[in-house]
C-alpha cells in the first residue's frame, strides 16, 4: 500500500478556486479532487471498455441505506433503528418549503407548522410520535443521503417533528435526494416512496476520522467472468478531502493508514457475504457490474465502523474525495497498486 500525502496548500488552493467558481456557476465542482458525474467520453479516454466491462451511471437503488441497514446497525452495535415512510403527498409541501428557504434564507413558521401537523395526522406520524418526543436524540437520513449539510442543525441530533422537517427542507443533499426519487418514480410510473431513517445519535461520529474505501467492478481488472468473491479494495481516501488531516489518537500517519486498511480488508468478507446472501440477485448483479464505495469511521480502539454504502465510478454522483475519477482511473479501478490518500499541512 502506497500512502499518498498530498500537500495541503495544493488542496486548499483548489478548494478556494472551486468556491470562487461556484459564485458564478452554482454546480461547479473541483476539477482535480472529489470529482463526480463525468461523461462516458471523459473516462473512456483513460479506461477503455471491454466485452465484460462497461462505463455507465449506476442506479441508486443498490446503494439505498435501507438495503444495508441491518448490516450497518449490527456493525455499529445500535440498540435500535427505525425506518418510517413519509407520505408522498407531502413532497410538494416540502418542495415549497425548500423554495422558500432558498429565496428568503429562513423557513416560515406557518409553512413548517402546516407540514408538521399534516405529518402528525398520518399513520407514519403516529409511528414517529413516540420517537420524536423531544427527548430521544436521532441521526436522521433519507435512503440516499443525510441532511447533514443543513445550516439549520444538520450537525446536531433531531428530537422533534420540526427538527426533521427543518433539516430536510434546508438541505441541498436532501433536496437532491427527493428530486431523484421523484424522477425515478415518474419514469417507472410508481408512487413516490420517501423513507426516513432514524438511528440513535452517536457522539463518536466524526467526519474528520472517516474514510472512503473504493471497490471497483472486478471486470475493470479484465476478469472475464467475475463473481462477488473477486471484489478488491483499490484505494482509500480521507473523507473530508478539503481539510488538512489531523492524525488522531496519538498515532502516526502510517499507523492510521495501516489500521484503516487492515480494518477495511476485514470488512470486505462481511460485505461480500451480505451481497451474496442477503441481497436479491438483480441487486448483486448491478453491484458486480458497477462496484461500490463504503465509508468507515476509525474508532479509538482501532476498530472500523461501517457508516454507509455509496456508488462507484466516474459516471456516478459519488465524490472521489482526494482522487480524481479520470486522472486517477488506473488506481481507482484497480489496475495500479492500492493507494491511501491524505492531505497533511506541514
Amino acid at each position: 500500500m502506497y500512502v499518498r500525502n498530498i500537500p495541503y496548500p495544493v488542496v486548499a488552493a483548489d478548494h478556494v478556486a472551486t468556491q470562487s467558481a461556484q459564485e458564478i456557476a452554482q454546480h461547479t465542482r473541483s476539477q482535480r479532487f472529489n470529482t463526480a458525474d463525468h461523461s462516458r467520453y471523459e473516462i473512456l479516454r483513460m479506461l477503455p471498455e471491454s466485452a465484460s466491462f462497461k462505463h455507465f451511471t449506476p442506479p441508486w437503488d443498490p446503494y439505498g441505506y435501507t438495503l444495508w441497514q441491518p448490516l450497518i446497525a449490527r456493525n455499529q452495535r445500535m440498540t435500535e433503528s427505525h425506518i418510517v415512510s413519509i407520505p408522498s403527498f407531502l413532497y410538494e409541501d416540502m418542495m415549497r418549503c425548500h423554495a422558500a428557504w432558498i429565496t428568503t434564507g429562513k423557513i416560515e413558521g406557518h409553512i413548517l407548522e402546516d407540514i408538521v401537523e399534516t405529518l402528525k395526522s398520518t399513520m407514519s406520524g403516529k409511528l414517529l410520535a413516540p420517537l420524536l418526543d423531544g427527548k430521544k436524540q436521532w441521526f436522521i437520513r433519507l435512503d440516499q443521503m443525510s441532511p447533514k449539510d443543513s445550516p439549520l442543525g444538520g450537525d446536531i441530533p433531531s428530537s422533534t417533528f420540526a427538527d426533521v422537517i427543518v433539516k430536510l427542507c434546508s438541505s441541498m443533499r436532501a433536496y437532491g435526494c427527493l428530486q431523484r426519487m421523484k424522477q425515478v418514480a415518474e419514469e417507472n410510473d410508481m408512487e413516490l416512496a420517501v423513507k426516513l431513517i432514524l438511528n440513535p445519535w452517536n457522539e463518536s461520529m466524526d467526519p474528520a476520522k472517516e474514510f472512503r474505501v473504493f471497490v471497483p467492478p472486478p471486470a475493470a481488472r479484465r476478469i472475464s467472468k467475475p463473481t462477488v468473491s473477486d471484489f478488491r479494495i483499490s484505494a482509500i481516501s480521507q473523507y473530508e478531502w478539503h481539510k488538512a488531516f489531523q492524525v488522531p489518537y496519538n498515532l502516526s500517519l502510517d499507523q492510521v493508514a495501516d489500521k484503516v486498511y487492515v480494518g477495511a480488508l476485514g470488512l470486505m468478507p462481511i460485505l461480500v457475504a451480505y451481497i451474496a446472501m442477503q441481497l436479491d440477485a438483480k441487486v448483486a448483479k448491478t453491484l458486480l457490474e458497477s462496484g461500490f464505495t463504503f465509508d468507515v469511521l476509525l474508532l479509538e480502539d482501532g476498530r472500523l465502523q461501517l457508516v454507509e454504502i455509496n456508488p462507484f465510478g466516474a459516471m456516478s454522483p459519488c465524490g472521489a474525495c482526494l482522487f480524481n475519477w479520470v486522472l486517477d482511473a488506473t488506481v481507482l479501478y484497480g489496475l495500479d497498486p492500492m493507494q491511501f490518500a491524505v492531505t497533511v499541512d506541514g
